[in-house]
């Protein structure tokens, strides 16, 4: 019998051990809450601190359950690169309340629950926003968190995420209400916000330096977003002053600073007043606690939301240049008169009324000969050209082929004035290499660690990428179903390239590229072994469309035969976004000029020697280049030039060139 007994016993043991292994921890009992609840309580008294622990809705929790309430997850390195930024400090002398509260200014929005999922970091950053807006424009939102965590363009989610991921969004986008887009406590709901209305843009955002004075001077502009450590005991905490007491480290946390008391700990020991996001049955301050100054981390990655944005910003899009007058081939060259009409957007949420530009260059034999357009109103969005008949200017003919003109344009509206920059080249360009990707590989070579490179029709599977090509429908890219890959090191190289008997050569290609900022992510772009472009080290690089690129790689591909281009990527492991997105890439360039061959036709002969006669002494067109019709090297066009291609025709005379 008591073999049996004992077997039986086994068993049952193996069988709970078996279950325990397959079924998430089960919560604390009562008894067992009760428990530790006195222990704390007892930790708190030895410690001499003033807050009180409780059975509150995360008590009974099992750690697995509460641990996923912390989503504080800032990105590898975030916390070095932050002491680099520019925060906001305390002014010099300035004296502050010794209590302040929001919430009797009633800006401050309800307490909501983030249900089972990591989004403290959406609701923290959303509902600074929210609080932002009902002070400066009375409007109380609720603002969708599901667009979040659903939208962003980091990809961050229930597992965790961090401020800039809520407000690079609502600056791009805009946030939309919670009643388009309801939450779901889920990071796999698609995104839905082109079908709603967007409601508020933020104006940008403002790191805060982790001392109290110029914490309380954020706070005074508004509610803070800010993280802290969570640990055991704080998922007991029912009212009081926290300060951590009891149990291990759980994770980070991201809540709302809404006020201060500056005797909540004590006599001179201060406290912030936090609102939470685990309803506002927690606790028991109705979702809202008091934590000390600087424990726990508090106030380390504080952000101000800055509101409202500007209500009109005028950006530069794009320009249309034709021949005003001219040999009628569409390219501005030198000697000729070009129209030029420009299209701006207005990114602000107020329509730009009274818009007229002025355009402005400084370069030498560019004559800007009507400087002032007209344009419609910019409404908000929208992308706006220049009313007829636009601008025009005149580039003289010492102008080189190939010259970058630089322009300024100054907007004015009844909202304000913004300076813009933009250029223009000159000169008839010649393609050494174009490709539209939609064919073969055409030579194009991939290879490195986690290569990912694909030719192919994008997706926009990841929220970083196109939803289409730059024309027609294929692109090369990396990963197009996702983020590239964490500890990546790949290239996508081009076949080589014959720039022979070209100058002033450019690549040039439409880009759509999202990378982390360069101190963990590098995208960069070599000719020949030779780095001519590399994404910021400072600031993420997201392009929100597709940018027409251009970069000067003269000082590597001039005259070269063999000149190859490598887009390169290299990742750490933290962030993975979109990556590389490339199509139309070509290589052009100005064909160099050949001494003599005064009509551009390939052959030194009798014809070149006409031809200058012709444009010296009866005005018929230039030497194009100039310099091809400067046989004898003495830098201008004469008659001496005509009879020292007589010479070398008919006389076998010195051949045209410079030494």
């Amino acid at each position: 019998m008591k073999t049996r007994l004992f077997v039986i016993c086994i068993v049952l043991v193996v069988l709970a051990g078996f279950a325990y292994g397959q079924k998430a921890p089960a919560p604390a009992t009562p008894d067992a809450v009760d428990q530790t609840i006195s222990d704390i309580q007892k930790q708190i008294d030895r410690n001499g601190y003033q807050w009180v622990p409780g059975r509150t809705s995360t008590a009974q929790m099992s750690l697995e359950e509460f641990t996923r309430l912390l989503g504080y997850k800032p990105p590898k390195g975030y916390d070095q690169w932050l002491d680099k930024q520019p925060r906001l400090t305390a002014k010099a002398g300035a004296l502050y309340p010794t209590y302040f509260d929001w919430r009797d200014s009633a800006i401050v929005t309800p307490v909501k629950s983030q249900g089972n999922c990591g989004s403290c970091w959406a609701f923290a950053a959303t509902g600074a926003f929210e609080a932002a807006i009902k002070k400066y424009d009375g409007i109380e939102y609720d603002l969708s968190e599901q667009q979040v965590l659903s939208c962003n363009f980091y990809n961050s989610g229930c597992d965790g995420g961090w401020a800039e991921p809520v407000y690079e969004l609502y600056e791009h986008y805009g946030a939309v209400l919670e009643s388009c887009m309801p939450y779901q406590a889920d990071d796999n709901v698609p995104c839905t916000q082109g079908a709603c209305q967007v409601v508020a843009r933020i104006a940008s955002w403002q790191y805060v330096a982790n001392d109290v004075d110029a914490i309380k001077e954020a706070v005074l502009a508004g509610p803070v977003y800010t993280g802290f450590s969570v640990y055991d005991d704080f998922r007991y905490y029912s009212s009081g002053c926290y300060q951590h007491t009891y149990g291990p480290y759980l994770g980070g946390h991201a809540v709302v600073i809404v006020g201060w008391d500056d005797n909540s700990c004590g006599t001179g020991e201060g406290a912030w007043l936090c609102k939470n996001s685990w309803g506002d049955w927690w606790g028991g301050l109705a979702g809202y606690f008091w934590i000390k100054w600087g424990d726990c981390g508090i106030g380390s990655s504080t952000v101000l939301p800055l509101y409202p944005p500007a209500p009109v910003t005028v950006t530069y899009v794009g320009k249309a240049v034709t021949e005003a007058s001219g040999d009628g081939d569409g390219t501005i060259e030198p000697g000729e008169t070009a129209t030029l009409a420009v299209d701006l957007r207005n990114i602000g949420p107020v329509t730009a009324t009274s818009v007229k530009g002025t355009l402005e260059t400084t370069h030498p034999g560019i004559t800007v000969t009507d400087g002032e357009a007209i344009f419609p109103d910019l409404v908000s969005e929208i992308i706006t050209r220049s009313d007829p008949p636009h601008f025009t200017f005149a580039v003289d003919p010492s102008v080189a082929d190939g010259s970058q003109i630089d322009f300024t344009m100054i907007v004015t509206t009844d909202q304000g004035d913004t300076t813009l920059g933009f250029y223009e080249l000159v000169g008839k360009y010649d393609t050494a290499f174009a490709d539209d990707v939609e064919g073969a590989d055409n030579g194009w070579t991939h290879a490195g660690v986690y290569d990912d490179w694909l030719r192919d029709v994008p997706a926009g599977d990841c929220p970083t990428d196109p939803l289409a090509a730059h024309s027609p429908t294929k692109v090369w890219a990396n990963n197009l179903s996702s983020g590239y890959a964490a500890y990546a090191d790949n290239y996508l190289q081009s076949p080589p390239i014959d720039c022979s008997k070209l100058e002033k050569t450019r690549l040039q290609y439409a880009r759509w590229l999202s990378v982390e900022k360069g101190i963990y992510d590098t995208a960069r772009i070599y000719v020949n072994g030779n780095m001519v472009w590399e994404n910021d080290v400072v600031n993420d690089h997201i392009d929100f469309g597709w940018m027409d690129h251009d970069i000067d790689i003269s000082a590597y591909a001039d005259d070269n035969p063999a000149v190859t281009i490598r887009f390169e990527l290299i990742s750490d492991g933290g962030l993975q976004l979109g990556g590389w997105n490339i199509d139309d890439p070509a290589v052009v360039g100005i064909s160099m000029a050949t001494s003599g061959d005064a009509n551009g036709d390939g052959m030194i002969n009798l014809a070149d020697g006409v031809y200058v006669v012709n444009y010296v002494f009866r005005g018929g067109p230039a030497p194009t280049p100039l310099e091809s019709g400067d046989a004898n090297c003495d830098a201008v066009a004469n008659l001496a030039d005509a009879v020292y291609l007589i010479n070398f025709v008919f006389k076998g005379g010195p051949p045209p060139g410079c030494p």
